[in-house]
């Protein structure tokens, strides 16, 4: 899979459909072509099916990154440009990483399957969500500071956040068609109708489970201990895999816009 690159023009993907959205960050067909294109590049990496009802979800990321760039301002634009080159390493781990670091098909062995859930959760889900928040207040018109998405890796503050946005539909410029498409995401989103995904996470990531015979057994945080089949995670796996492709495709295209806006990044990878 041809991922990032690095060269004069900076960072980059090569591909035709990263060259024609950075050429006019104002074109939001192309931005959502690029995104369809990242999208479906994921899920072919997950060996799923992509789903219809996301292009409404990447009409919406690219029509909030449209008015995210008319409302950032310079100094603001100046410290998320310092951030996606220099400081990433400290705020937005894993955000130039290529999507075979949390995407891969759905296997047969439990522990495995837990720890690939857990993997994009932390790695994916929560900077992308809190990335996604971030882009739609400022959409907005809300002047919130950039650092304001260095929440960590927990799921609860990016969900609680979306939600928050959906309830008091921020940004107020998404018709009907695009809150179905956020709609969407956030039905991805809710990967179990027994657990919420942050308890999920939280448990997870607490190491609150137990494994005997096939069967796990998750120590809920809200709602007590429950015993779960193998059935029940692979369908956190599809459901969290169809998030992830989603939100990785927002990526792309918030690193293309800001691109196209202030010029060629050139983040600082370790030696």
């Amino acid at each position: 899979m041809r991922w990032f690159v690095q060269d004069k023009e900076g960072a980059r993907l090569p591909w035709k459909e990263w060259e024609k959205a950075a050429g006019d960050p104002e074109d939001m067909l192309a931005s959502m072509a690029l995104g369809e294109k990242a999208y479906r590049t994921c899920m072919r990496l997950a060996k799923l099916p992509p789903q219809k009802e996301a292009a409404k979800t990447i009409t919406v990321f690219a029509h909030i990154l449209h008015h995210m760039l008319d409302e950032i301002g310079e100094d603001r634009m100046l410290e998320l440009r310092y951030i996606l080159q220099e400081d990433w390493m400290e705020v937005w781990t894993g955000l130039w990483e290529p999507p075979t670091e949390v995407i891969w098909p759905i296997g047969g062995d439990l522990r495995f399957e837990l720890l690939s859930l857990r993997h994009g959760l932390e790695r994916t889900v929560a900077p992308e969500l809190l990335r996604l928040f971030w882009a739609g207040m400022t959409a907005a018109g809300h002047g919130i500071p950039v650092r304001s998405t260095e929440a960590g890796t927990r799921v609860y503050f990016p969900l609680l956040m979306l939600d928050k946005m959906r309830a008091e539909n921020i940004p107020p410029f998404l018709d009907e068609e695009e809150r179905e498409g956020l709609a969407f995401l956030r039905s991805e989103l809710t990967l179990s109708n027994w657990t919420s995904t942050d308890d999920l996470e939280s448990a997870l990531s607490r190491q609150r489970q137990f494994v005997r015979q096939g069967r796990l057994y998750i120590d809920e945080y809200m709602s007590g201990g429950r015993w779960y089949e193998m059935k029940d995670v692979r369908d956190w796996r599809e459901k969290a895999l169809r998030s992830c492709s989603l939100l990785i495709a927002f990526r792309i295209m918030f690193l293309d816009s800001v691109t196209g806006e202030s010029g060629p990044l050139r983040p600082s990878y370790p030696d």
